[in-house]
């Protein structure tokens, strides 16, 4: 089984302005965080689909759980979509890669 950062890695991208990370969200779920499920980053959420309620929750539980303000993650593709790419400013990569590790659980664990 790979490792949660090796994983976390394949779904980061660099950019001229910062990270971007790629999960896909999945709203209407049990309970809120982010897990793996075939090699993709999941963000589940309570909230409903539409009216841009999933993203707002996925910004904020980012911003909450990396201590990072809200201003600096950007959705920058996919507002309408369940594929999203997220772009971090003001912090690198590999440290991206370490936070997010740390928030990832395997399916089932997700309180």
């Amino acid at each position: 089984m790979p490792r949660v950062e090796e994983i976390v890695r394949r779904n980061i991208e660099p950019s001229s302005k910062g990270p971007i990370l790629n999960l896909i969200v999945k709203p209407s779920s049990p309970s809120e965080g982010l897990v793996i499920e075939g090699g993709e980053l999941v963000f589940q959420t309570q909230e409903p689909e539409g009216r841009g309620r999933e993203n707002a929750a996925l910004v904020r539980f980012l911003s909450r759980s990396l201590n990072i303000p809200a201003s600096k993650i950007d959705i920058v593709y996919g507002a309408r979509e369940k594929h999203k790419r997220v772009l971090f400013l003001d912090i690198d990569e590999d440290r991206l890669v370490e936070l997010i590790s740390k928030l990832v659980m395997w399916p089932g664990e997700v309180s």
